[in-house]
């Protein structure tokens, strides 16, 4: 198994959180379990079984070269290779206020969750783009996201199950002057209140805008983005775990690290030993 995180938050529209490729044993089983953020496994070969539970009820896909399979946060899945022909895949995790939309626009979801191309040509361009993602973890930040807005323009393009881009409007401005507020204020003790006051609007009304536009509620992203510059700190400098929380607007050691494993599934600490640079 290879596997690249990706350490760059300069990018709000779309996260890239890690990718990877892996060549399963037969019977290489994940889960039940839940993700925190969305991933796509692209198929290059063999078979296996994907399994999604929905408000309880349980959809099993069988799945082969050239499909891929999406997985929702915050739903429980199961996925299997073959036992006699296993499958050999590549993955994206990836967040974002673009990271819902761009799903959405494929005709992906919880209930529709398998990627099919609408012709060998579109399959090939969508594997290209993920290809050179997957293989080229040492490139500048800008490119992998130059490739990764490939990668899902060509999902989008080749979906069989596309849906019509969507129209901009008042709400995407709401949300791009939200997440410009967020980046440029994250480090202080600012509110949800703070970010509707920003746009003169209520803060329930701008609560329930900002949570149907991206899926995730403001808090959600502000946290989201506050633990993604953490990660680059314990990456890159040799400050404190409680210089850190400070420095990305937690003025509590213990709610920082609480934050942290919410998102990352391990402590600060723990996560520095596994990507410190150098």
């Amino acid at each position: 198994m290879h596997t690249c995180h990706f350490l760059s938050s300069d990018f709000l529209d779309l996260t890239l959180y890690q990718y990877g490729y892996e060549q399963c044993e037969p019977y290489h089983t994940f889960g039940p379990s839940m993700r925190t953020h969305y991933l796509i496994h692209y198929i290059l070969s063999g078979k296996g079984q994907y399994i999604t539970n929905y408000r309880g009820e349980a959809t099993t896909y069988h799945l082969h070269e050239g499909q891929a399979f999406l997985i929702e946060p915050n739903t429980l899945i199961h996925y299997s290779a073959d036992g006699t022909d296993p499958w050999e895949y590549m993955w994206l995790e990836f967040d974002g206020l673009k990271g819902a939309e761009y799903v959405k626009q494929a005709g992906l979801s919880v209930k529709n969750p398998i990627f099919r191309s609408k012709t060998k040509e579109g399959q090939k361009a969508v594997f290209d783009y993920l290809e050179y993602i997957v293989s080229h973890p040492g490139i500048m930040p800008s490119r992998t996201m130059g490739y990764a807005y490939l990668f899902f323009s060509a999902l989008i393009e080749n979906s069989a199950n596309s849906s019509p881009l969507a129209k901009n409007d008042i709400r995407e401005f709401y949300v791009q002057s939200t997440a410009a507020f967020i980046e440029n204020y994250y480090m202080k003790n600012i509110t949800v209140e703070d970010m509707a006051a920003n746009l003169n609007l209520s803060r329930s009304y701008f609560s329930k805008l900002f949570k149907k536009i991206t899926q995730k509620s403001p808090q959600e992203f502000l946290i989201t983005y506050r633990i993604n510059k953490a990660c680059e700190l314990l990456r890159s400098t040799d400050m404190t775990i409680a210089e850190i929380s400070q420095h990305v607007g937690y003025s509590n050691q213990f709610h920082f690290t609480r934050a942290f494993k919410n998102i990352m599934n391990v402590s600060p600490n723990e996560w520095r030993k596994r990507n410190k640079q150098g």
